[in-house]
């Protein structure tokens, strides 16, 4: 929440705020009855404390009471997308007409804010099926832009790359440790990789960041290849809002006038200018599912950076981890992302899987099964050690194994990590 800007900033979201709240007050089921509850009226909200006493919305609330967040007749919803449940079951999350025009909106204006313009040719190695938001809202940012799109789709570094030269591909939109994949096999294949039609790549899915202005391992490894610049982008389907980078490394700029967001630590406060907390979000203008005060989960920073024109903007650092997902290692926290980044960092290391387990005694253990050169395991090991400052287990397993693992049928799209403790 940028409670530190100018006046007419904190005081044209307080607004927004009021009538987001009349909004829910009218049309939510859910909200109606959880305002009733909570004795919360929309003109309550006079100053940015009252807005700290609002009610939260958890991913459970979203999960069990699914239909009751539907603020439309259901004939007027035009898309049905689903989201990750807190049970690991997907959760339907509905998008009217006005929706999509949000949702192209916001992305349209965080791919301009990196440089995307109508002359660029920009493929999508994102799926667009499966019910997912985030290919569709590329698709139709760029569309809203009026770039050239290619709907490549995922996978396949080969064809990728004989896309990009028949379309002359000037962005990707990719996953920076697939991006990373495609430039090593261009590598193996090519003697000067530098040579190509693409000039940026818009990383989702994993920070590229190190969160002090430059670049993290990963994105270390692909910058060793290439000059191709990178931009993180942040978003989830519950956000409906994109906050991405306009500078690289720089820090995913916040759209205010979509999305208030506040990040907010162990006791729910606000924290510090540069602080570290849960991201908390309240996407206004949305109308099939609107939401107040959603917990993400999302673990990062919140610092307020003053622009050329002497305003300031709220800027997210890269996501650390996920509230549910942290672990504590023989005394030290830990999160998966800086597993998954340590391993990432590596290039001894050509496929893994993350699992969290407990012991005998009910504490947490990290075990990674993963390809790389068997006489390298202990070599490896002492250096993820130093990075986390607490060694994981290491197994040598067979890629396939690793894959299989990774694309689990039961999930909606694969994961490097796997949390064998919600079985017990």
């Amino acid at each position: 929440m940028n409670t530190t800007g100018t006046r007419s900033i904190a005081e044209e979201q307080l607004v927004r705020m009021r009538a987001h709240l009349s909004d829910l007050q009218a049309r939510s089921p859910w909200y109606k009855q959880v305002f009733q509850k909570a004795k919360v009226h929309p003109t309550d909200v006079r100053k940015w404390e009252d807005v700290l006493a609002l009610p939260f919305t958890t991913k459970d609330d979203l999960s069990l009471h699914n239909e009751a967040f539907r603020s439309v007749p259901l004939n007027k919803v035009v898309d049905h997308v689903f989201t990750s449940g807190s049970t690991g079951i997907p959760v339907p999350f509905l998008l009217t007409e006005n929706d999509l025009d949000r949702l192209a909106r916001s992305e349209a204006a965080s791919l301009a804010s990196t440089g995307i313009t109508i002359d660029d040719v920009v493929q999508i190695t994102t799926t667009m099926d499966k019910r997912f938001m985030a290919g569709l809202a590329y698709w139709l940012g760029l569309r809203r832009i009026g770039a050239g799109i290619v709907r490549s789709g995922p996978g396949n570094t080969v064809g990728q790359w004989e896309t990009v030269e028949r379309c002359g591909t000037t962005a990707l939109i990719t996953v920076p440790s697939f991006l990373l994949r495609m430039l090593e096999d261009r590598a193996s294949h090519l003697q000067d990789i530098r040579k190509t039609t693409i000039k940026k790549a818009i990383c989702i899915g994993e920070p590229i960041s190190d969160g002090n202005g430059g670049p993290n391992e990963l994105a270390k490894r692909i910058k060793a290849l290439s000059d191709i610049a990178l931009y993180g982008t942040y978003a989830s389907t519950e956000m409906a809002t994109a906050s991405t980078e306009t500078t690289p490394f720089g820090g995913h700029v916040v759209p205010s006038d979509m999305i208030l967001i506040e990040v907010l630590d162990e006791d729910d406060k606000p924290v510090e200018n540069g602080g570290i907390g849960e991201v908390v979000a309240t996407p206004w203008g949305v109308e099939g599912m609107p939401l107040l005060r959603f917990r993400t989960g999302d673990i990062c920073s919140s610092t307020n950076i003053q622009q050329a024109d002497g305003s300031l903007s709220q800027v997210l650092g890269p996501v650390i981890g996920r509230k549910a997902q942290r672990m504590k290692v023989k005394g030290t926290t830990l999160y998966p992302q800086q597993v998954i980044d340590a391993l990432n960092a590596d290039p001894l290391v050509n496929s893994f899987v993350v699992i969290r387990e407990h012991d005998a005694h009910g504490n947490d253990l990290v075990r990674v099964l993963l390809d790389t050169v068997p006489d390298e395991l202990h070599n490896l090991g002492e250096r993820i050690g130093e990075t986390l400052r607490v060694r994981p287990i290491l197994e040598l397993a067979d890629p396939a194994k690793i894959l299989a693992l990774r694309n689990d049928p039961k999930n909606r799209k694969p994961t490097p990590f796997i949390d064998r403790t919600q079985n017990h």
